[in-house]
């Protein structure tokens, strides 16, 4: 099996942890072997790679001893983490000491090697007091290190969880939303079989037979949020052959739908409700009847649609007002899906045109 993808973060980190130790070495050292304490170069940069060596040993249990202290209350945590000064002060120097015993018994020094003091001698704590000037500063560092990158962690699940809880509230607002628009389009569709059952009864039944479809659709849709718009238009036929039979030659409709729209994606049942509203508030209550206008084409990586209607439209008051549950479930389901990268316009044409404009996904 290949791991390289899940070595390559790893492998990164350890080539930044090895550079950082490469130029304290080198930084230090070089102030060492300028300043004249030690001499050659070579001898101070080992010398300073020792001691920060024995500083990146001391690291993870900085770690371990912070994340013990991590869920204590303020005083003991301040308490902990001066008992951990005091015990860094103490291993440090151990540490170091132990790493360049080792060199010398393997004779690896650069240069003759020193004579250590012996360990816990008086020397040897002669030694770790003045050395604290500089070890204390490593360990404050390492443990605002290791709190800064806590708080990072803590700062960046929040933002996942609150990504989270935003995208399941916008999922049940769309569930609430389709909810109500189901049966809603359910009541006007049987609605309108209702007025033929007594002037045409075999009409009625093809109707019930082709509503039995449509429902099948709707529930077949009702698992995903998105369709494509050649989906979408599918069921719209269906849903206009219903009322064409119901309202005969009263209602014409013309299709204007650029073929490479078909291919967009756009929210399930958005369009049922515009055209519901074209057909039984501008063109039903004509006595001459009209046409309802169909058209999408896609514009500056965006999927406009129209659904228009010959009936008498608003008046000028009453053009930004959402007009019923169909208009307002539309207007909300846009704004829950696309932010404000969606727009629902109704405008004064022959009638009234709704204008629905959402990104172009596909």
């Amino acid at each position: 099996m290949d791991t390289t993808p899940a070595r390559t973060p790893r492998l990164l980190r350890w080539a930044v942890y090895a550079g950082l130790w490469l130029l304290l070495c080198s930084t230090f050292g070089s102030q060492l072997y300028f300043a004249g304490y030690v001499r050659p170069w070579s001898h101070a940069v080992a010398a300073e790679g020792v001691y920060w060596l024995s500083c990146w040993l001391l690291a993870p249990l900085v770690a371990w001893w912070c994340a013990r202290l991590r869920g204590l209350t303020l005083a003991p945590r301040i308490a902990g983490l001066l008992a951990g000064a005091a015990v860094a002060l103490l291993v440090i120097p151990l540490i170091t000491q132990s790493i360049g015993r080792a060199l010398s018994s393997l004779e690896l020094c650069f240069g003759p090697c020193e004579a250590l003091p012996a360990l816990f001698s008086q020397a040897w704590f002669t030694q770790v007091v003045r050395s604290a000037g500089v070890n204390l500063p490593v360990y404050a560092a390492f443990v605002l290190a290791w709190h800064a990158a806590a708080f990072y962690r803590e700062a960046r699940d929040r933002q996942v969880r609150a990504v989270q809880l935003e995208s399941r509230l916008h999922q049940a607002q769309l569930d609430a939303l389709r909810s109500q628009l189901n049966p809603h389009f359910l009541f006007n569709a049987l609605h309108s079989m209702a007025e033929l059952v007594h002037q045409d009864p075999k009409l009625a039944e093809q109707l019930i037979v082709r509503l039995g479809e449509l429902l099948r659709r709707v529930l077949e849709s009702s698992n995903s949020a998105e369709r494509s718009l050649a989906q979408e238009l599918d069921f719209i036929r269906g849903y206009v052959e219903i009322e064409q039979a119901r309202l005969g030659e009263r209602l014409r409709v013309d299709w204007d739908v650029e073929p490479g729209a078909l291919t967009a994606s756009v929210p399930s049942l958005i369009l049922q409700p515009l055209v519901e509203n074209a057909i039984q508030h501008g063109i039903a209550p004509v006595a001459a009847g009209g046409t309802l206008t169909i058209r999408a084409h896609r514009r500056d990586a965006s999927l406009h649609v129209e659904i228009g209607d010959t009936g008498p439209g608003l008046s000028p008051s009453n053009v930004a007002r959402p007009q019923g549950i169909g208009i307002a479930n539309t207007r909300a389901r846009l704004k829950a899906l696309y932010g404000d990268r969606q727009s629902l316009e109704l405008r004064q044409g022959a009638g009234l045109v709704v204008h629905l404009r959402i990104p172009a996904n596909a």
